[in-house]
């Protein structure tokens, strides 16, 4: 046996078997057991040969100490011959000879495993690739029994989470921006979509195997198997996306042995004779489901490996889509720009996004529509007159049937196996197709195209949509590439044209390509001015209401919560817009404050889109909340967590610890998902809270009490989709901010905080103009209350709570002083 270990693992490979083991160090359990690879092949006759980890020689080098990205780590590589049996390709057909290496790595300070698999042609002909193992555990078939089968040169393979596990869980990330992304238990089948002829190519990897049985779920780039009971977990997936997609699959029927398969993709890329193929870095963890950040040592390894583009600024701006959809107009743009400008003091907007509608139609972006008559640069040029920010939809890689594009150059698109043009889904009622990105042609339109966006058309912040479309199963070009690889290329093309200092946000894209070339990233399916699915009828809208991809604010809440751990690691997440209008639109008041919070939560980008020329300014209280964002003033702020997150497919807590001049507090969201009215009883040790007495302030309800020692919090008749917001503090004897109706984070907006003996001084940094109220808590009544040098009105509300009316001009700076005897204060 070879023996690799740090203070987090032990890792052991069999030289025999070319099987491998982790354990925790100093304990058994949870533990990966007899672990194989495999992969499948085919040769030019399409006969397929699948090798399933038999061993015929092996060569295993002594470990060496190397540099990395994640620190100096111990490499051990062995070289395999594998026992395989060629297909018959014919009489006279050459047998298909390859070799593998197995590279392990293992850093000397991070609890975590990494390897990959390199294939060799070692014969006289070409091959293709189709499925690399990276890691195959348990049975297929589900069951211990089946996998308890073990002989010398195949010893059975066990996933082991704990000696009594409780029921599985599963967390699945979806392929792309819109794809489902959270928890499955083992009793739940995967969520599957009744529209995958039209949405199918909108929503999934085509090369995933389809599954829907009881317990059987598949995850891109990484997945979580847990037991939520017993607080134990693996994190399984890739480093990165550059060489192949990559996915996870699991059969959770028997929680003592699940199936766990690791695997990436080949996409039938030949491999010529002395050519070899690796695939991107395989990563494995063990995890404790509710520490405080989970997923921190794997997103934080997959920025490093990547050298993720994280902005400094997180842009707040307006969109065109959400009001005016496709039939926006250039007077609508103007009119809009208006009404920001004129509330601008008020409602800081930094940019102002054009949507989908000013070009002739989708593929063909060189022309606009009559309703633009002064074209894209005169649009920019107006939106910088008033203040904004430029930002530019566009939509590459794929083309509507009607462009005038499809019959210019029929040779750019990516073509099946008949020859046909491969199917992008239908989008705006029709048929859309795929270009090629590797061909030649459309990388010189596609740069061409992005160029003159920023440069001639003078957009500094483009959105580029639909790019799932470079990455779709057909016929390329270049057959070399992958489609991992391909979609890769044509991100590069984008950033390279772009250039460096562009905002780049990519939407209804793959995750993994796009790490370091995008600055934001969509994370969620599009929101809409209704809760559930809908289309033309309340009929169709009950059989739309089990689709998770489907456009709607439930679907796009689900994601923006499980993918919020992304946000300042990978990129800054687009939970995509907050619509808070109260007409044209289907969205209760709860509904507003759920999805106003939800986005608040995740700390992500904040874009509205409704018509700001007719939103009533009362309205504008659930953006204003928001602003500034937080990780502009928080900025090692990340995004809230969902305690339940393995356990619950959407969760219903969202916690953020806070901490800033005034010192640390938590931030809660205690959501009702249902359709009815709930009440809910949360302890505070499901926050993460030690015991103590607590200050609760709801922020949406603009109430303040105290938690005694022992109690519960306790929330009456909470709305269908509604939610309390609630900041919790403890009740300590020294100053305290306690409340705030400025900012949804209450004491985010607190840039100086500076307590003396009988007097406090502060400052709130909003960058806009407001009124409200701050409650403190002091230690005796304030004699002297000033904000700016001007007297502030103060109301005692008992139990040491002054509640303060303040204005503030872009800040305000706050004096306060009490009379009270020294010995009142107690550290």
């Amino acid at each position: 046996m070879h023996l690799l270990a740090n203070p987090y693992l032990s890792f052991t490979f069999d030289p025999n078997t070319a099987r491998w083991s982790l354990r925790p160090a100093n304990r058994e359990l949870p533990a990966l057991l007899n672990v194989r690879s495999g992969l499948t092949l085919r040769d030019a006759q399409n006969k397929q040969l699948k090798w399933t980890g038999a061993v015929r020689g092996l060569h295993v080098a002594e470990p060496v100490r190397l540099p990395s990205l994640h620190g100096l780590l111990t490499a051990l590589t062995a070289v395999i011959v594998p026992e395989t049996q060629a297909p018959l390709a014919g009489l006279f057909a050459a047998p298909i000879e390859f070799r593998l290496v197995l590279e392990f790595a293992l850093p000397e300070t991070r609890p975590f495993l990494l390897w990959r698999l390199t294939v060799e042609n070692a014969g006289p002909e070409p091959f293709f690739l189709r499925d690399l193992d990276l890691a195959v555990v348990g049975s297929r078939f589900g069951f211990s029994l089946q996998s308890s089968i073990s002989t010398p040169s195949s010893p059975a393979s066990h996933l082991h989470l704990h000696p009594n596990p409780g029921p599985l869980a599963f967390f699945s990330n979806g392929y792309q921006s819109w794809s489902f992304t959270g928890a499955n238990r083992a009793g739940m089948r995967r969520p599957l979509t009744k529209f995958r002829l039209f949405d199918g190519p909108k929503f999934y990897n085509l090369r995933n195997p389809v599954v829907d049985s009881l317990g059987h779920f598949t995850s891109d780039m990484f997945a979580v198997l847990g037991d939520p009971e017993h607080n134990v977990a693996l994190v399984a997936g890739f480093l990165a996306q550059r060489e192949q997609f990559g996915h996870i699959e699991t059969l959770l029927i028997d929680s003592r042995s699940p199936y766990l398969r690791l695997t990436a993709h080949g996409d039938d890329v030949p491999v010529p004779p002395g050519s070899t193929r690796s695939t991107d870095w395989a990563y494995v963890q063990f995890i404790e489901p509710q520490a405080d950040d989970p997923l921190a040592e794997y997103l934080e390894a997959v920025a490093r490996e990547n050298a993720a583009r994280v902005p400094e600024r997180t842009p707040v701006g307006w969109c065109s889509w959400y009001h005016y959809y496709d039939r926006v107009t250039e007077q609508d743009i103007v009119q809009n720009l208006a009404a920001i400008a004129r509330e601008r003091e008020r409602l800081p907007l930094d940019f102002v996004q054009l949507d989908d509608g000013f070009q002739a139609q989708v593929g063909d972006w060189f022309e606009t529509k009559p309703t633009f008559p002064h074209g894209l640069r005169w649009l920019s040029e107006q939106i910088r007159a008033h203040g904004s920010t430029p930002g530019l939809w566009l939509a590459p890689y794929i083309v509507r049937s009607d462009a005038r594009l499809n019959a210019q150059h029929p040779d750019w698109f990516l073509r099946n196996r008949r020859g046909w043009r491969v199917n992008a889904g239908l989008n705006w009622f029709r048929w859309c197709y795929a270009l090629d990105p590797t061909h030649p042609g459309v990388r010189e339109h596609t740069q061409r195209l992005i160029e003159t966006a920023v440069k001639t058309w003078g957009f500094p912040y483009l959105k580029l949509d639909f790019l799932y479309a470079a990455a779709l199963p057909g016929r390329r070009y270049d057959p070399t590439l992958t489609r991992a690889q391909a979609m890769r290329l044509a991100l590069q093309d984008i950033r390279d044209a772009a250039g460096p200092e562009t905002f780049l946000l990519g939407c209804g894209c793959p995750l993994g390509p796009a790490i370091g070339l995008v600055d934001g990233m969509r994370i969620s399916t599009d929101v809409a001015p209704n809760w559930n699915p809908e289309l033309f009828s309340p009929m169709l809208n009950r059989w739309l209401e089990t689709e998770l991809g489907f456009v709607s604010a439930r679907n796009a809440v689900q994601n923006i919560i499980s993918r919020a751990p992304l946000h300042r690691r990978w990129w800054l997440n687009d939970p995509d817009c907050l619509l808070v209008r109260d007409e044209a639109t289907k969205l209760t008041e709860a509904e507003v404050r759920c999805l106003a919070t939800v986005i608040a939560l995740s700390g992500g980008m904040l874009l509205v889109s409704d018509d700001m020329t007719r939103l009533r300014p009362e309205r504008y209280r659930y953006i204003q909340a928001l602003l500034p964002v937080l990780s502009n003033v928080l900025r090692s702020t990340m995004g809230a967590r969902a305690r339940d997150w393995l356990s619950e497919q959407t969760p219903e807590t969202l916690t953020l610890k806070l901490n800033g001049p005034i010192g640390e507090w938590l931030l809660a969201g205690v959501f009702n998902w249902q359709g009815v009215t709930v009440s809910r009883t949360v302890e505070p040790a499901e926050l993460g809270l030690p015991p103590g007495a607590y200050w609760v302030a709801d922020f949406w309800d603009e109430t303040v009490c105290v938690l005694e020692t022992g109690q519960a919090l306790h929330f009456d008749a909470i709305p269908a989709h509604g939610v309390h917001l609630v900041a919790l503090r403890p009740r300590t004897e020294r100053p305290t901010f306690v409340s705030s109706t400025f900012h949804f984070s209450q004491g985010g907006e607190v840039t100086e905080w500076v307590v003396n003996r009988r007097t406090l001084r502060f400052k709130i940094g909003l960058g806009r103009v407001a009124e409200g109220e701050v409650r403190l808590a002091l230690p005796a009544p304030p004699c002297e209350a000033r904000a700016n040098g001007a007297p502030v009105t103060v109301r005692a509300e008992g139990a040491g709570l002054y509640r303060l009316s303040l204005t503030v001009h872009g800040s305000a700076q706050v004096f306060v002083e009490w009379s009270e005897p020294e010995s009142a204060f107690r550290d």
